[in-house]
């Protein structure tokens, strides 16, 4: 990982670096964030470089930057927990009290207040202008975004992963791995919303082959849609319903459709990636 002490200013506005800075790798990351590291983990996520700054009022600010070995990665912790308006700061950046998240290239990151998030969202703001340049150019997305479909997509709700436990944060499937995820697989959950009426969530998986993407279309099928095994389509007590098709090496599920057609027009609408 980039040596960032010298890089990075050890003062923003009224705040100075304190304490030693820390570095952290795949063995030692739950040293810094236990409870918390398994979501870094389950990305190709390489080492983290932390920091931390004191303020006027012996507040602080914690400044993380994670190396996740790509910028496919990086979009992807980030893309996982976005609910806050953008600030346009690195390739796309999210800001709420007292927290900022970004990721530029390779790296994610994280800049957090403890103690009075108001007075320390200039200096959050300060420091996360500063740190970006530092980090090289922009990285390509995912190219798995290209299957989604246009029409409906909530570009801020879409999220790229790899395993059961980053799709349950987002959209809690099950308590068992039922669709075989792992670092292998790239996985693409996407909010639609055609009208207030018309809402669903649309998760796409790319697995290493085909028989992979077989046996999980009949694991999924099996343990999530006990009556519509066969046809990959069942609907729920709540009325709404659930498609799956598998497509080469691809495993495509609607959730939460208002009516069995509207999932059918989201799935014929993906465009599927060549081998």
């Amino acid at each position: 990982m980039t040596d960032f002490s010298e890089s990075i200013p050890k003062k923003i506005l009224d705040w100075q670096a304190t304490g030693r800075d820390m570095t952290y790798d795949r063995k030692t990351l739950f040293n810094y964030m236990d409870g918390g590291a398994e979501v870094y983990l389950a990305f190709d996520f390489k080492q983290a470089f932390v920091r931390k700054y004191q303020g006027p009022a012996k507040d602080e600010i914690a400044l993380d930057i994670y190396d996740m070995g790509s910028a496919n990665e990086a979009f992807g912790i980030f893309s996982c927990d976005r609910q806050d308006p953008g600030v346009g700061i690195g390739q796309e950046s999210e800001y709420g009290p007292g927290l900022l998240r970004f990721h530029q290239g390779r790296y994610f990151v994280s800049i957090t207040a403890a103690g009075d998030e108001k007075k320390a969202e200039k200096a959050i703001l300060k420091l996360g202008k500063a740190v970006a340049p530092l980090l090289g150019p922009a990285g390509p997305l995912p190219a798995l975004l290209r299957c989604l479909p246009e029409t409906g997509l909530k570009k801020d709700r879409t999220s790229y992963f790899h395993s059961a436990l980053n799709l349950n944060n987002r959209f809690f499937v099950s308590g068992d791995n039922i669709l075989n995820l792992d670092l292998r697989t790239d996985c693409i959950l996407s909010d639609y919303a055609l009208s207030a009426a018309e809402t669903a969530h649309l998760l796409i998986v790319r697995y290493p082959d085909e028989s992979r993407a077989q046996a999980a279309y009949r694991s999924f099928c099996q343990a999530y849609l006990p009556q519509g095994a066969t046809s990959g389509a069942a609907q729920a007590e709540d009325r709404t319903w659930t498609v799956a098709v598998v497509r080469t090496d691809f495993v495509a599920v609607v959730f939460k459709a208002p009516t069995k057609q509207y999932a059918e027009r989201l799935l014929s609408a993906v465009r599927y990636l060549q081998p």
